[in-house]
């Protein structure tokens, strides 16, 4: 029989957790879905998600659990999850997470102030669920759209950009995606996005789009006088912590946080199949790094 338990808030230093408390005199745990554990330090619930099933053989598992504003018991993951995740981001420079895990470190839980949360999103909302099903029933007309049609693009496209920020693209490939979705839903906006996308181009001109890494393996290759191979590239960038696989088995690779000073990712979509995501594309200043990193020691 599934365990009940109550919605519940509190405060750890100056961020508002969300949580579930068990309601049974013996066991009072705190408990928490996957977004509530990842929006607390700004992630998607993607994030958290995998995390936790990447670890689940270190984290105490899960517990069914019928709570208020869900229809069906639900798998609730414990504090000792949230706190790992939480120290996770941290570590991966997430300041939110920082300061969290600070706190946390200093604070027993037998301290917390928990009240109950009286402002409980209900089971029907607004907006249907699936927001990508959503965002593709918008009708596409050429009049403008309505304020709650924006609204529930807007909505998607927000989720749906937290999944490729997190993917490794910056911040100009997602503008130029969402502004391409926007013109396609509505071809009455279709000329003032274009003109958005001209102002990307023009700002991003004298930027370097950088180099794939066949032509870093170029590079390395002519200055060190023998062959480095492009798989030989890849491999050193991995193992320099510039460059990580988007998740275990993935064939997609994302920038790290010590990437970033080196290369961007960038939308791309192959010619010869259906494959589209990210590219990282490197600058001119991870070629004297290679150069080292392929130098024999002395």
């Amino acid at each position: 029989m599934a365990a009940e338990a109550r919605a519940v808030r509190f405060q750890i230093g100056n961020i508002e957790v969300s949580a579930y408390q068990l309601t049974s005199a013996q066991d009072q745990r705190l408990l928490f879905t996957h977004r509530q554990i990842a929006e607390v330090v700004g992630k998607s619930k993607g994030t958290a998600q995998k995390f936790c099933k990447s670890n689940e053989n270190n984290l105490p598992e899960t517990v069914k659990t019928v709570v208020p504003d869900k229809p069906r018991p639900i798998a609730l993951s414990s504090w000792d999850a949230a706190v790992a995740f939480w120290h996770y981001q941290a570590d991966a420079g997430n300041e939110t997470a920082t300061a969290l895990v600070g706190v946390v470190s200093s604070t027993p839980l037998e301290t917390l102030q928990i009240e109950a949360a009286s402002d409980i999103e209900p089971v029907e909302t607004s907006y249907p669920k699936d927001i990508e099903a959503a965002i593709a029933a918008l009708p596409q007309t050429d009049e403008f759209p309505l304020d709650n049609q924006l609204q529930q693009l807007d909505q998607g496209l927000r989720l749906i950009a937290k999944w490729l920020e997190e993917a490794g693209l910056d911040q100009r490939a997602i503008a130029s995606w969402k502004l391409n979705v926007l013109s396609q839903r509505f071809p009455a906006l279709a000329s003032a996005a274009n003109q958005a996308q001209q102002l990307l181009v023009t700002h991003s001109v004298e930027e370097p789009s950088g180099m794939i890494a066949s032509q870093v393996a170029e590079k390395v290759s002519a200055q060190l006088g023998r062959k480095v191979k492009a798989a030989q590239v890849n491999a050193a960038l991995h193992e320099l912590g510039i460059q990580e696989w988007t998740k275990p088995g993935s064939r997609e690779r994302r920038l790290t946080e010590k990437g970033k000073a080196y290369g961007r990712a960038m939308l791309a979509t192959s010619k010869t199949n259906a494959w589209s995501g990210a590219q990282l594309r490197w600058f001119d200043n991870i070629v004297p790094l290679l150069c080292d990193f392929f130098k024999p020691a002395k």
